[in-house]
């Protein structure tokens, strides 16, 4: 499983990163993505659900799994 720490990052940068990890994942990976800004996790999450990724958010430890689609 891949990792992605973004709680150093601010949008639109974290979503731009997490869109470029997301090009390279292959068929049924999965990623594993860190936050600390809450607008960043609003953000991407919108991006998600627009894309129609699956995903789960653990909002206690800013921890969002993806899984590509």
């Amino acid at each position: 499983m891949q990792s992605l720490d973004l709680r150093q990052v601010r949008c639109p940068l974290a979503l731009v990163l997490l869109k470029q990890q997301l090009l390279t994942l292959d068929t049924n990976a999965s990623i594993e993505v860190l936050f600390s800004n809450q607008v960043a996790i609003q953000d991407i999450r919108r991006y998600l659900d627009k894309k129609n990724y699956c995903y789960h958010c653990n909002q206690n430890t800013l921890l969002i799994k993806l899984d590509n689609k």
